[in-house]
Formats: structure tokens, sequence, C-alpha cells
């Protein structure tokens, strides 16, 4: 046995506690210690063993709603925009959707638990949509960013879309259009009674010319037009003003929220020199005059957006 074990054994009790003349007090004392020590110890073991407890009421799960302080319903409120296109994919981190729409353009949407999927989509959720889906999606601005209030997947059976002419056939008054959310092209027939406009004035059927983007209200029976509005032809000039929602470097291309018709705009700004490219800042209001190729709307000239007194 080693020194410190044979000192301890001299005395059964420590000097503190040892039994007096009266009685035993020392022994009392030294049994209510153990016995508290007893009971911190059981308080001690009951703690590590029993689980967590659970943040819900009642047993019932919280779940996000539109009453959702998270969510304000007003914050849906205001006028809206259609964005059509194929979905590229799904950015799970930051809850967005990334479309490729008409004109070849990328835009990114924000959407959480209010984006709603019309009555042909119902069971689905957004993130249980595929990749190359062709979508329509109703979007507004929220934070100076484009959010999805509804989204509706497949190719569209209304009888108005917004198109591109692909060819024109006079003699047999034949429309050829491409629409960005169809596989493929749609042809409508162009009567006496269809009514062509360019901007906002009457126009006539030599200004439906390959290239033009259009939009076009038809009948779904007989696919007759009964009104053409022509958007855009070739060589045309723009003046567009609204907020910069994105700007990508890399294909040189921006989107903007244009005030004038509450639409969303993909502009490429390649011919830009480098002194305007400074003020292609995302949330900035601009100015930019562009010229539509056919194809997109090229960027000439940009300046900040005149405040308003």
């Amino acid at each position: 046995m080693s020194q410190t074990a044979t000192r301890l054994s001299y005395s059964k009790y420590p000097r503190s506690l040892a039994p007096n003349a009266v009685g035993q007090p020392g022994i009392q004392l030294a049994m209510l210690r153990h016995f508290a020590a007893l009971l911190l110890c059981a308080a001690w073991m009951q703690a590590q063993t029993s689980p967590p407890a659970s943040p819900s009421i009642s047993g019932q799960k919280h779940s996000v709603s539109d009453e959702d302080a998270l969510f304000p319903p007003h914050k849906l409120n205001g006028p809206t925009s259609l964005v059509r296109g194929v979905l590229k994919q799904i950015d799970p981190i930051h809850d967005q959707l990334v479309i490729r729409t008409f004109g070849g353009g990328d835009v990114r949407i924000a959407f959480d638990a209010r984006t709603r999927l019309t009555p042909e989509s119902a069971g689905e959720h957004v993130t249980g949509i595929r990749n190359g889906s062709v979508l329509s999606v109703d979007t507004m601005l929220r934070d100076g960013k484009l959010f999805a209030s509804s989204v509706r997947v497949g190719v569209s059976n209304a009888a108005e879309l917004n198109g591109q002419i692909v060819a024109f056939d006079p003699g047999r008054a034949r429309l050829t259009l491409r629409d960005p959310i169809s596989p493929k092209n749609i042809v409508v027939q162009v009567t006496p009674a269809t009514t062509i406009t360019q901007a906002d004035k009457a126009s006539t059927q030599t200004a439906l010319l390959p290239g033009a983007l259009v939009k076009v209200s038809f009948s779904a029976t007989d696919k007759s037009a009964k009104r053409i509005e022509i958007l855009a032809e070739r060589g045309a000039s723009f003046t567009f003003q609204g907020r910069i929602l994105a700007v990508d470097l890399r294909s040189q291309t921006l989107s903007l929220s244009n005030d004038t018709d509450q639409s969303l705009r993909e502009l490429t700004f390649g011919a830009l020199d480098p002194q305007s490219r400074n003020l292609l800042r995302e949330g900035d209001s601009v100015t930019i005059e562009a010229e539509f190729d056919g194809d997109r709307y090229n960027v000439r000239s940009i300046a900040p957006a005149p405040h308003n007194p």
C-alpha cells in the first residue's frame, strides 16, 4: 500500500466529521452530504438521457403560409409581367429559377412557399420541375428583384402569344411564328378582318417581315388572327427606362424591368465602351437606347435615369 493510502487509513472520518462526546453529529452531516450528492448525480444523469424539448406547440409542426410573418402577403401586390422560356436549372441555395428566355438571355427569378403552380400542374412543387421544361412565369418586383408569383409548366394553348415572325406568305395569307415556349412553329391565318398595329398606329401586311417580334391574338378554333401588334422590327431603335435587375458579364447581357410597359427586357451590351459599362450596376435606374437586330436588343447608350422632382 502506498504512503498516501496509509495516511488515509489512520482515521475512519475526517477530523471535521469525527464523533464527539455529545453524540454523532459528524456522521449525520456526512450522511446528509452524501445523500445530496446522490440527488445531484441522479439529476445530471436524467438530464443527459432525456430527449430535447420539441419547439412545436401541441405536437403541431410549424408550416409557412400566406399569413406567416416571413412572407407578408402585401409584398405580392403590384404590377406583374410574364416571363416565358425554358428552365435551365433550379438554384436550391438561393431559391431561384434560371430560365433561358426568348432571345437567348438567362433570367433568375426567386420563388418561395407562396409561389403557386396553375391547376394543370397541381400536386407538383416548384423544385420538382425538370430542367428543359417550358415555363410561363408571372413575375413581380420584390425588393428590387424578380419574384415568381405563379408558374405554369407546359406548352401554351392560349389564343395569344408573343413570338417572332419566321415567314409571311402574302399569297396564302399565312403567318408563321416562332413561340418561345412551343417546340413547333405556329401558323395563323391573316384575314381582311385582322387588325395590324405598330407603335399604336395602324399598319399593313407589308410590315409583317421575318425577324419582327409580334404579339398575336387569334382564334383557337380556326387559327385566324384577330389582332397583330408589331413590337419590334429589324433595325428599329428603342428607348427603355427602368431598373437593372441583373448583369451577366460573361454573356454581356442585362435584365431590365422596363417601367413603360412593366415588362422584362433582355439587352446585350457588347458594343458599350468601358466607361458606359461602369453604369451597369444592379439596382440602378437607367435610360437605355437600344437597337433591335432581329435577334436581340443591342445597347447603344446608357445614362442614369432622371429623378422625378
